[in-house]
């Protein structure tokens, strides 16, 4: 088993790297490099009331008087175990490793500060540890057995146990406990939300900071203070499996997301010393995707201009806006920077022009000596303090004895080791930890997968239900007309394949499956004759003979197919997620040809999709009536699949990613440049999208008319409002997601033809005309960056489109900007 290719925090950080803490120290550090010159200018932020000037943060900032008292009572041994909050792994997986996290009894040893690394003379004990990433997560998402899971209860009570000890070392510094928290806590128990492009198609920010509301109040009431990858960075390249964690692919969207999810997740007005916040940590800084070729960790040849244009958005949002306290430095090279060692993004981007104020983690040190940055862990170590790097999840000598090392040969200066100590205790001094580290573990109890969670888990999945083909109107299903439906397909009765990666494994409760949630809504009124036909890999029919004839038997056949995230990170079948970049955005082994086998019975066939990422369905979207994308659902998705079939709820969901033909259509986003977005076709396949961004459809239809402005004219650092009319033409209610688009009629650099620049969603009954209205604010909604790299608002005229997708703009109207 390749321990180095199992996680990217885990099995690539800390497993990897376990093999050299053991074997010792590395050479001596070579001369520094000097500092990545600063970026291009830009102009200056506003300052944010309160906040400390950038020259100050630069240097580690202010910090309490409790922070620099414990600072001055620090030894480096010390100080560097604060900086060092492993991921938790199974002893199984860590060998001889020094790594402090497969048992309690070594987990208990450093957090008391008895865990010793390197050997000979370059041995280091350690000090009291700084504290555990992902300890609630003891089965890996699933991929190691575990007798006994942890309660909620249990695992509050597991982590104030922690805590006790950690107060009663000699400098009583209390511990940080940082998580995944993609769409939900990951202790078991805790509820399953819909993963992340599942809730990017709600085009609902404020379900989506009521979702991570939720999120961290379950991670707080069992101990945990920060969540990690909340992703903040776009979802433009299907093939990359990590991409499995991103709401959307534009930047307007994303950034509507995370200035909703920020505040929610660390409370209003500061509050995270509440028992209701945690941190929250963006992921990852500045970009991980896209990269060549979609695969993880590889390059990201990208420019300056084409990033701040495109990619800055949701990071200033969440940073200089939203003030989030936490960020991940991602672990690939931009532009031939890596990141891990970049001044340039990690303290010039980061800090002083975004205005972050918090730790950053580090998971990939060792990719400056993989990139030949640095000839050996001590100048990595050197490097990744430099640029701002704070604390490492990776259990490697690069931020352990080579870092001791480096400072005690004065190859790093002391000072750099206490500017990152300084932001860990400040954190865990905002997070009220030390007057209070410990949790109610009764609350724990009633608060983790509560009714209330439950129900917006439902709503969550209700939402996120794409439905691109509705031919002849045959869903919703009715069921007082269709006697017999055959379910079909290796997604139907797999609750485990709805759930998404990094989830709450084992539940502890119900998540059922499409099959059971479809039983039970019908009840005797319908019969349900399930097949599998096939699996979601592998080349087997042997079930095909037995999936025609439940067709045959059936009124109308439901086949579900996709991708496969069941399994933890060590089945060869999962098709999806980290570490799972595809070349192929077909539907994998033999589903397709379930597909069509299944449509040649002459049953009127429905597929359903559950996937994380955009799929190339084609021959799906040519020859089926009908076709729902349920993406990965979370705990209640079977019920909100079900529901959807049949007209219990309206699948209100949108695309928040581009459906491609082929992947030989990629890179392939609807906010092209002109040239791109008008090419003409390839000679075996039109060049457009098979589904746009912005794509879905209900169960009624609507008409768009009458759009206005209150002012035709602005200047260019003014606003306006655009207003336009909808009415639902057909015969029930429902709900009209709205999208506003924006064109530069001409400017200085080449844009995209349209980017989004606002989301609406009505609800709209039968017969009825609503008025929707969007602000536009020029210094937000029209900018461009120049050639000079400034983001500036140039006069000129603007096309606003209004309508129902990135294809589908039914009414526009002309701005002008002076």
């Amino acid at each position: 088993m390749d321990q180095a290719k199992i996680s990217r925090r885990a099995l690539v950080g800390a497993a990897a790297a376990a093999a050299a803490v053991t074997a010792g120290a590395a050479p001596a550090l070579a001369a520094a490099p000097a500092p990545s010159p600063s970026p291009a200018p830009s102009p200056a932020p506003t300052p944010t009331p309160g906040a400390r000037p950038a020259s100050d943060r630069r240097a580690g900032g202010s910090a309490s008087r409790r922070v620099e008292a414990l600072l001055a009572r620090m030894t480096v041994a010390d100080k560097i175990a604060q900086l060092n909050i492993p991921v938790c792994l199974p002893q199984e997986l860590l060998g001889d490793s020094t790594d402090p996290t497969g048992t309690v009894a070594n987990r208990e040893a450093y957090v008391r500060g008895r865990t010793v690394v390197g050997t000979g003379a370059g041995q280091l004990r350690l000090g009291p540890g700084g504290g555990f990433f992902g300890l609630v997560n003891q089965t890996l998402s699933g991929s190691v057995e575990v007798p006994h899971p942890l309660t909620p209860r249990e695992q509050a009570e597991q982590h104030n146990r922690l805590q006790r000890l950690a107060r009663d070392t000699r400098l009583g510094i209390p511990l940080l406990e940082i998580s995944e928290g993609t769409h939900g806590s990951v202790g078991p128990g805790s509820t399953i939300f819909p993963e992340g492009p599942a809730l990017g198609a709600t085009f609902d920010p404020e379900l989506i900071g009521q979702v991570y509301a939720a999120v961290a109040r379950e991670a707080r009431a069992v101990g945990i203070h920060a969540l990690s990858t909340i992703t903040a960075e776009l979802n433009r390249d299907p093939r990359y499996g990590r991409g499995i964690w991103a709401f959307s692919e534009d930047p307007y969207l994303t950034a509507a997301f995370v200035g909703a999810l920020v505040p929610a997740m660390q409370g209003a007005g500061g509050g995270l010393t509440s028992d209701e916040s945690v941190v929250t940590s963006l992921v990852t800084f500045p970009m991980e995707s896209p990269n060549v070729g979609g695969l993880e960790t590889s390059s990201i040849e990208i420019g300056e201009r084409a990033f701040r244009q495109t990619h800055l958005e949701p990071w200033r949002v969440g940073f200089a806006e939203a003030g989030a306290l936490m960020t991940e430095a991602c672990e690939q090279t931009i532009d031939g920077l890596v990141v891990h060692g970049s001044r340039k993004y990690l303290t010039d981007l980061l800090r002083d022009e975004l205005r972050f104020d918090g730790v950053v983690i580090g998971n990939d040190l060792r990719s400056l000596i993989r990139e030949h940055v640095a000839a050996t862990a001590q100048e990595a170590a050197g490097l990744g303090l430099r640029a701002g790097v704070d604390i490492s999840l990776a259990w490697d000598e690069i931020y352990l004895d080579q870092l001791a090392a480096a400072v005690r040969e004065g190859r790093v200066d002391e000072a750099l080791l206490d500017r990152a100590v300084r932001r860990v205790l400040t954190l865990k001094e905002r997070l009220g930890l030390f007057e209070n580290p410990y949790v109610d573990a009764a609350r724990a109890e009633r608060v983790v997968n509560c009714a209330p969670h439950k129900a917006l888990a439902l709503r969550a999945a209700r939402e996120s239900m794409v439905l691109l083909k509705n031919e002849g109107e045959l869903l919703p299903l009715a069921a007082d007309r269709v006697r017999t439906v055959a379910l079909i397909g290796p997604d139907a009765d797999d609750e485990l394949n709805l759930l998404g990666e990094y989830n709450a494994y084992p539940a502890l409760h119900e998540t059922p499956s499409i099959r059971e949630a479809l039983t039970r809504l019908l009840g005797d009124r319908v019969r349900v004759r399930y097949e599998r036909g096939c699996a979601v890999t592998g080349t087997d029919t042997s079930g095909f003979a037995a999936a025609r004839a439940a067709a045959r038997d059936a009124d109308v056949a439901v086949v579900v197919v996709g991708e496969q995230t069941s399994g933890g990170y060590f089945s060869p079948d999962r098709t999806d997620g980290e570490l799972k970049d595809t070349a192929s955005l077909a539907l994998t082994g033999v589903q397709q040809q379930l597909l069509e086998e299944v449509h040649a019975t002459g049953t009127p066939t429905v597929a359903v999709v559950v996937t994380g990422r955009a799929l190339a369905l084609p021959w799906a979207t040519a020859h089926l009536p009908a076709l729902l994308v349920a993406w990965l659902p979370g705990e209640a998705g079977g019920r909100a699949v079900a529901e959807t079939l049949f007209g219990r709820t309206e699948p209100t969901g949108r695309l928040p990613v581009t459906f491609p033909r082929d992947v030989g259509q990629l890179p392939l986003t609807y906010d092209q440049k002109h040239a791109r977005a008008d090419a003409d076709a390839y000679i075996d396949m039109p060049a457009t999208p098979l589904h746009a961004f912005g794509s879905g459809r209900g169960y009624t239809t609507f008409r768009y008319s009458g759009i206005r402005l209150d002012d035709t004219h602005i200047t260019q650092d003014g606003r306006t409002r655009v207003h336009v009319d909808i009415t639902n033409t057909g015969k029930r209610a429902g709900t009209e997601v709205v999208q506003l688009y924006v064109t530069d009629d001409r400017a200085s650099v080449s844009l995209p033809r349209i980017r989004l620049r606002g989301v609406a969603k009505r609800r709209v009954a039968a017969g009825e005309r609503v008025t929707v209205s969007f602000p536009v604010v020029a210094a937000r909604d029209l900018t461009l960056v120049d050639e000079q790299l400034r983001t500036v608002v140039e006069p000129g005229t603007f096309t606003l489109g209004v309508g129902s997708a990135s294809d589908r703009l039914h009414q526009r109207i002309s701005l002008t900007v002076s």
